[in-house]
């Protein structure tokens, strides 16, 4: 299966980004980790620019990065990923959502979105000059060596 990944989403998009972020089945898992990232970082919220949708969490500058699956007819995102850099050596992942057809139980499940997603943001990291680690914020002891 091919996906596809964008910094940004098209503008109609909103509700189904709201949905993965905010009303996502599979959050009561990581519910403790999304406590400690909205007390650490502030809420997240789907802003509209003139290129289409991003994420925006608190005052921070966050990067997002949207999965599209080509094949459905809908063309919202199937995925999504929020990060920032929180040190001069650290990029951190503070949200993760994956429609539950991509999730590991999932009807799409050979997909692996949510690997996939982590693994875009530790492609970025690399290309940042002084980035060493990412750090997934709702398992902090998870930590991925960047190089």
């Amino acid at each position: 299966m091919k996906i596809e990944f964008a910094s940004q989403a098209p503008k109609n998009c909103k509700q189904a980004i709201e949905e993965l972020l905010f009303f996502n089945p599979s959050q009561h898992k990581v519910r403790e980790g999304i406590v400690k990232a909205l007390e650490k970082f502030g809420h997240p919220r789907v802003v509209e620019t003139e290129s289409g949708l991003s994420v925006r969490v608190g005052s921070e500058e966050a990067q997002t990065l949207f999965a599209f699956d080509p094949k459905r007819r809908a063309k919202d995102p199937v995925g999504i990923v929020v990060f920032l850099r929180t040190a001069p050596t650290d990029i951190s992942i503070m949200h993760v959502a994956v429609s539950p057809d991509y999730a590991l139980r999932g009807s799409e499940t050979g997909v692996g979105l949510g690997v996939e997603l982590i693994e875009k943001v530790k492609g970025i990291a690399a290309r940042i000059v002084g980035v060493k680690q990412i750090v997934f914020f709702y398992r902090q002891q998870v930590v991925i060596r960047v190089g």
